[in-house]
């Protein structure tokens, strides 16, 4: 909960910043960085002030010392205190740079039944306002104009420099899920067999089945999706491979360098006419931008980018780019060919990728995740409960010895976690569940 306004009072006056610091102890990390944030707009804590080193405040705080650096970083990141190498940390006010508006406020907690733990899409607050960027959209002299584009030179500029590879075709489709789902029906024959690493993104192997594609599961280790289950996939007959080089909703983590090489020689040795369909599910929230086989099997992979949980579902705008034959499939599918992504929302998308500001916001919501999943894993581990967690913040897995029994106990709290045959071909035992985190209550009471 983070401390407004109408929250100062003579109590705070004159306090040094440990003694601030120390009166909200038992916080987390985003907590304590709401506070901090707060107290400097405010003017509790002026320009000027030394805030004490990251050994006092995990004294002062009870928390870790890696998670006060990442408060620390945070707090320099907003420009809001600024790091000396000798002078120690200082406060330099409010921020005077642009800050992108943000799409609503941070609501109460309301009971665990009113928290989502099963999408990872996140709150309102932690999203950017739209309103700007549908505005400089509509402006556009191409808008209502009857030409058809499967993608506006806007946002082609906006996402093809930071694309892993050359990609011969694009296309904008709606929702991620859908873009998956077409791009697979694009690369794969009625009835045919997919490979897809898991865990995989939640809804890929449902979808998949439900238009009538057998799926096969390929294991995957802290390297990436491992070799030896992906070419006995390709044994048995699947000549699409779906995977995340990113790792986002694996059990632990993106793909290596070294596993990208070992799993190209596996697809030029089982099957050299083999798609490859790269599910990029964060996009501009992935902590760092991930891998990709385009470069390895060059005319063979697609990559599908969401920009869903960075700016909203109601966006409804994912990129698709790569080989000719699959994406060039995807316009035929999309509604026969005859439909076009809206033009308004792809220059939206296209604005708002250009734009620093909300860059800064998506940066900044993406640390608030990680830390979000961070705590939670801390939380558990007191509780001896096993858990693993990815890169990117928006899902912790739970480690499980019954999944039945947990799942019946966690509900009886108001707590509704997707089973695993959500997100395994094959569901393993004893079960990993997983928890999506991003609207987890930062003070829940």
């Amino acid at each position: 909960m983070t401390t407004t306004g109408s929250d100062v009072g003579d109590e705070r006056e004159g306090r040094t910043p440990s003694e601030l610091i120390a009166s909200v102890r038992g916080v987390s990390g985003p907590v304590l960085a709401e506070r901090l944030t707060a107290w400097i707009e405010e003017g509790v804590l002026a320009p000027g002030t030394r805030l004490p080193t990251i050994e006092e405040v995990a004294t002062a705080s009870g928390l870790g010392r890696s998670t006060v650096a990442g408060t620390w970083s945070l707090l320099v990141d907003r420009g809001l205190v600024q790091t000396r190498r000798r002078g120690g940390t200082i406060v330099r006010g409010p921020a005077s740079a642009p800050v992108w508006p943000r799409a609503g406020e941070a609501t109460a907690f309301d009971g665990w039944p009113s928290v989502d733990l099963v999408s990872a899409h996140p709150t309102t607050d932690r999203l950017p306002d739209l309103l700007e960027a549908f505005s400089h959209s509509l402006r556009e002299p191409q808008t209502n104009s009857l030409r058809r584009e499967p993608i506006t030179p806007a946002l082609l500029d906006a996402v093809r420099e930071d694309w892993p590879f050359d990609a011969a075709e694009w296309v904008t489709v709606s929702g991620a899920g859908e873009a998956t789902l077409l791009t697979a029906e694009a690369a794969t024959p009625s009835g045919g067999l997919i490979a897809v690493q898991e865990p995989a993104v939640s809804g890929t192997i449902g979808n998949l089945r439900s238009v009538g594609f057998a799926v096969v599961g390929v294991a995957s280790d802290a390297s990436g999706p491992v070799p030896d289950d992906l070419a006995r996939a390709l044994a048995a007959g699947a000549r699409t491979f779906v995977y995340q080089p990113g790792g986002e909703f694996t059990l632990e983590g993106g793909v290596t360098p070294q596993r990208l090489a070992e799993l190209a020689d596996v697809l030029r040795t089982h099957a050299p006419d083999a798609w490859v369909l790269e599910e990029d599910v964060l996009g501009p929230l992935a902590p760092a931008r991930p891998s990709s086989l385009g470069r390895l099997l060059p005319g063979r992979v697609v990559r599908v980018t969401s920009f869903c949980r960075a700016f909203g579902l109601d966006l409804r705008t994912t990129v698709v780019g790569g080989a000719r034959d699959v994406v060039l499939g995807v316009r035929r599918l999309r509604s026969h060919g005859i439909l076009a992504q809206s033009r308004i929302l792809q220059n939206a998308l296209a604005h708002l990728l250009v734009t620093p500001s909300v860059g800064a916001l998506v940066a900044d919501s993406g640390r608030w995740y990680a830390a979000r999943a961070r705590d939670l894993a801390e939380a558990l581990a007191e509780h001896d409960v096993r858990t693993s967690t990815p890169p990117g913040g928006l899902v912790v897995w739970v480690r499980a010895e019954n999944e039945d029994e947990a799942l019946a106990e966690l509900g009886a709290r108001g707590i509704v976690l997707a089973p695993s045959s959500r997100t395994f071909v094959t569901p393993p035992q004893p079960a990993w569940l997983r928890v999506a985190t991003p609207q987890l209550p930062a003070d829940p009471e």
